[in-house]
């Protein structure tokens, strides 16, 4: 079960680019106001903002945008299920259809389930419009005879660089979604190895039915043609299982079908661990049994498979460093020996991904085997540098590709990075900028609309009633300069909002989000410096950008 923490994250993640002004703010209420407080705030908002208190077009046309301002906010706020919505997602998750299921007593956990969901429906819709290509590459290199030479003792041996690729493999596919359920595959491998070579074309037909179990048709075109079928389906929450047989085509006087099955079933025994079972028949039959734990830490997983040709046990482990690396090691015994590998993976780009493992066995001799995906493309690349277990070649694998990524962060990826993080950066500041601009303008037109209701307000409160006498918003130091570009006068919109000589505002996001008000000094800090006078005496008082303000302070 996710933390609190890994809510809130979550959740911070949805809102921090939601440029939308604060409802809560826009109603001048606190995200626990009551039903009544909802209304009581719409109302005197309405009123104050109503375009039949102006003569002037200009000023009716701007206060009729604060009006409907102020509607929109108050039909979501005052709306239970939207509500609920809108305190988890913000207003992007209003514009997802298929919310007629949320409540307002839903919990911000499962509100972000539902969003999450509904989010990948739209994504696979999407993704039914429109093809996804995939692709990779495998290319195993011999460099044993480079490692012989470097441990060779003859100094009279000119050293030679033979490098040999004894294998390369290409392959390529592509899902063509036909409907929502249906999907086809085309893909295609292209082998040499050896210096022969030979090649298929696999195509496949999928539909998921309604109780989410799924059947697959898969026809290969190959020396040897075959032609498989799977099933899978959920049997419980819990547990799954899946069929396979494959028919294998073998020419000769007549052709032969031979078929082989395959069934495997899947059980999560807690949230962190999960077994299953898997049993193949025919040719190569074996029957393996599958253990996996996982937490965010770390994960590890334990197999045993007896089987005629193949019989083992295996131990894999993985060590999880957040934002730095995951490290990887391994341990199968097989009937001819230990196998041992090691490495480790991490993300080098935002696009990018790498691992590097270093596997060592009797039968294998020492393999360096590097690995890259970026987005839906694959490369890997096996380096074989001895035959046998040779200290040397354990070394070379171990250090080199240690200091070449070394050499490859320092001169590729760290100036990549943070040429990216430049430009995201960049592209933040326009975006804010332009975002300051439009706040910037609303502000000034409220500010005029406001300015006529002022003097009657000021009336209403008389001498001795609250008058807000000066109002400064933005990064303030310990002498007010009017003419900063940090700070805006804020001393209108303030006065407007006195009633019965009391200045209310229940919010506690930041008051750039007030009618009004905007942001003067984007990511800096902000206060807001208030002088008034209540019963003829003047008082001065600052508040921090999200503290709430209640005035006179008794």
């Amino acid at each position: 079960m996710a933390s609190n923490d890994d809510n809130d994250s979550s959740l911070d993640d949805l809102n921090q680019n939601d440029t939308e002004r604060d409802l809560y703010a826009v109603l001048h209420i606190s995200k626990d106001a009551d039903a009544t407080t909802i209304q009581q705030a719409y109302r005197r908002l309405t009123l104050l903002y109503h375009p039949d208190k102006h003569t002037d077009l200009r000023n009716k046309q701007l206060a009729m945008e604060l009006f409907i301002q102020v509607k929109k906010a108050y039909d979501i706020i005052n709306d239970p299920q939207k509500r609920a919505i809108y305190d988890v997602l913000g207003m992007k998750g209003l514009k997802t259809d298929g919310w007629e299921v949320i409540s307002r007593t839903k919990t911000a956990r499962e509100i972000l389930d539902e969003y999450e969901r509904l989010a990948k429906e739209r994504e696979e819709t999407r993704f039914n419009q429109m093809t996804s290509l995939n692709g990779s590459v495998h290319t195993t290199v011999n460099l044993t005879d480079i490692v012989n030479q470097l441990n060779s003792s003859n100094e009279e041996n000119d050293f030679s660089t033979n490098i040999q690729i004894t294998e390369f493999t290409v392959e390529q596919s592509i899902d063509i979604p036909l409907t929502y359920q249906n999907t086809t595959t085309v893909s295609a491998v292209a082998t040499t190895r050896n210096g022969r070579g030979t090649g298929s074309l696999t195509t496949s037909f999928r539909r998921t039915l309604q109780d989410l179990s799924w059947f697959r048709v898969d026809l290969t075109f190959s020396q040897h043609p075959h032609m498989g079928l799977r099933y899978f389906r959920r049997i419980t929450q819990k547990l799954h299982a899946s069929v396979a047989t494959t028919f294998s085509f073998i020419k000769g006087r007549r052709a032969i079908a031979t078929p082989g099955f395959v069934f495997s079933t899947s059980y999560q025994l807690s949230h962190h661990l999960t077994s299953s079972l898997q049993w193949k028949t025919g040719r190569g039959s074996y029957m393996k049994g599958f253990l996996h734990y996982d937490n965010q830490k770390w994960s590890i997983s334990s197999a045993l498979q007896l089987g005629i040709n193949n019989t083992y046990g295996a131990i894999d482990g993985v060590y999880r460093f957040p934002d730095v690396c995951n490290l990887r090691c391994s341990l199968k015994l097989f009937i001819f020996g230990p196998w041992i590998e090691y490495g480790i993976d991490r993300q080098l780009t935002k696009y990018t991904h790498g691992s590097a493992t270093v596997a060592i066995s009797a039968r294998m001799g020492v393999v360096l085997r590097l690995k890259f995906n970026r987005g839906s493309q694959a490369f890997t690349i096996p380096f074989q540098l001895s035959q046998e277990i040779l200290p040397s070649s354990i070394f070379y694998a171990t250090v080199v590709p240690v200091l070449a990524y070394l050499v490859l962060d320092r001169l590729i990826i760290q100036p990549f990075t943070r040429l990216e993080q430049n430009r995201t950066q960049k592209k933040y500041q326009d975006e804010a900028r332009e975002k300051q601009s439009e706040r910037r303008r609303e502000a000034m037109n409220a500010q005029e609309v406001l300015r006529s209701l002022v003097e009657q307000i000021k009336d209403r409160e008389g001498s001795q009633g609250l008058l807000i006498l000066q109002a400064y918003y933005g990064h303030l130091t310990s002498t007010i300069n009017e003419s900063s570009t940090k700070i805006i006068d804020v001393t209108i919109p303030l006065q407007t909002l006195v009633k019965n000589s009391t200045l209310k505002i229940e919010t506690t996001v930041s008051k750039s989000n007030l009618t009004g008000f905007y942001d003067p000094c984007i990511d800096e800090e902000k206060s807001l410096f208030i002088k008034y006078s209540f019963h003829s005496q003047i008082h001065t008082v600052t508040y921090k950008d999200t503290d709430p303000i209640i005035l006179p302070i008794l």
